[in-house]
């Protein structure tokens, strides 16, 4: 979920073709379109901490060791 403010109450803003306003300068959503709107929108500030990818790593194999008898 993604969190913004303005410091304009009623900002209103275009997404998917449809006409969208905050509401007590805030607004929240969890549409990829609409937040790829507001992350342009210079009056507007996202103030949720965005989640981070995780990080795949590879795992690391054991190495086998050779002993001599």
């Amino acid at each position: 979920m993604a969190e913004y403010k303005s410091q304009y109450p009623e900002l209103g803003f275009y997404a998917n073709d449809e006409f969208k306003q905050f509401s007590g300068g805030k607004y929240v959503t969890e549409d990829k379109g609409e937040i790829e709107v507001l992350d342009k929108l210079l009056d507007a500030t996202r103030v949720d901490e965005p989640k981070p990818e995780p990080k795949t790593e590879p795992k690391a194999t054991p190495r086998k060791t050779a002993t001599k008898k």
